[in-house]
């Protein structure tokens, strides 16, 4: 620059050092609005998970997309944790193989995520390995984690075990859908029917389409031991939920609804809520079938039997027990099985031998014993002699 005495070699490295300043402000501005995006979105996955509902793990799947790509290790194992779950809870194996692709990063970590170890349970679960499932979600000890392992010990058949991890999580979470129904749960099938209902209903508050939750109060309910209007209410929510709950959950609503519609007088209502479920004619039989029986029980809730394959849910996974064998039934004799019982007890009486008393037998005198003095013979008169005559 003439006149300024500067080389003139300052104005380019002025123009260089404007340029590399913008560039780091972009980077830095991108780097920011990087970690700004993946905060907001995994925040709001989380959020979508907590619900513990098939459309809360299929959305946070779908918004965890993206941020799986800018972030494989952490957003990549939470959206592994979602699509794991749809495996587990709703037979989604499709699901399994994406997440077992989206674990590959974080296995390989240096820290195992959290949500990886949580993933990696709910595959396991999905799959009927009690042990592993049990192994993985000890490694995560959130109330979550906590939640998986008493699901462990369910699979196992161990209800007692299944306690004392959902204890801790609902302490830790009070508002947590998924222990507080799983929960419930346990309470109900060990005879605390009042804490369970209160559990149901706290699962509720927080995630009204919880299936599980759902379950549990109508089968409460069937019991005589909730508010039947209540209950209604709740699988009613869930039988209407079409684009949010799948199929078979909402078939599992249906079994539990049109008894308690029936009860209540409603046959109309009890047979619309069949017809909402929309099943094919074999499992649409099945569950006329099973509902008829649940209406008309007076034991209690059971377990129907013969359920199909298609219709069985993991949030419904009471066990199931045979009904105890009806007392042995006396058929009443028919009218020719009488009359021959009859002639054969009179032919009977006929023959019958009369005996006659036995004669006493004389008996000897015992020893010792005194005989019977004879009697005396009576003297002959005693003749006087007659007088001498001198």
């Amino acid at each position: 620059m003439r006149g300024s005495g500067l080389p003139g070699w300052v104005r380019p490295a002025a123009i260089v050092a404007a340029i590399a300043a913008a560039a780091g402000a972009a980077v830095a501005y991108r780097a920011h609005h990087r970690a700004q995006v993946l905060r907001d979105g995994t925040a709001r996955a989380q959020l979508m998970l907590r619900a513990d509902t098939a459309a809360g793990y299929r959305d946070a799947a779908r918004l965890l997309e993206p941020l799986a790509k800018l972030d494989p290790v952490q957003a990549g194992s939470m959206r592994a944790f979602a699509l794991a779950m749809l495996f587990a809870d709703y037979r989604d194996a499709r699901a399994a193989d994406q997440a077992e692709a989206l674990l590959v990063e974080p296995g390989r970590a240096p820290v195992v995520p959290e949500a990886a170890q949580l993933a990696y349970a709910a595959l396991a679960l999905g799959r009927q390995e009690a042990g592993t499932a049990a192994t993985y979600a000890a490694r995560a000890p959130a109330p979550m984690g906590l939640t998986l392992l008493a699901r462990t010990s369910l699979l196992a058949g161990n209800l007692g075990a299944a306690a004392e991890p959902l204890g801790r999580a609902v302490e830790a979470d009070p508002t947590l859908p998924a222990a507080l129904a799983l929960r419930g749960d346990v309470l109900r099938r060990s005879g605390m029917p009042g804490d369970a209902r209160r559990s149901y209903e706290a699962a509720l508050a927080a995630s009204p389409t919880h299936a599980r939750a759902a379950y549990g109060l109508g089968k409460l309910a069937l019991s005589g031991l909730a508010d039947p209007a209540e209950a209604r209410q709740a699988l009613t929510r869930l039988l209407d939920d079409r684009e949010g709950t799948p199929g078979v959950e909402r078939a599992r609503a249906a079994l539990l609804l049109a008894p308690l519609q029936a009860r209540a007088g409603d046959r109309a209502g009890a047979a619309a809520t069949i017809d909402k479920a929309g099943l094919e004619p074999p499992a649409r039989s099945w569950l006329e079938r099973a509902a008829a029986e649940q209406e008309l029980s007076r034991a209690g809730y059971r377990v129907a039997a013969g359920t199909p394959r298609t219709l069985l849910s993991a949030s419904d996974d009471d066990p199931y027990l045979a009904p105890p064998p009806p007392p042995p039934r006396v058929e009443p004799a028919r009218p020719a099985v009488k009359k021959a019982h009859a002639a054969a007890k009179k032919k009977a009486v006929k023959k019958k031998v009369v005996r006659k008393p036995a004669k006493k037998k004389k008996t000897t005198a015992r020893k010792g014993a005194k005989k019977k003095a004879p009697a005396k013979k009576k003297a002959p008169p005693r003749k006087h002699p007659k007088p001498r005559l001198e």
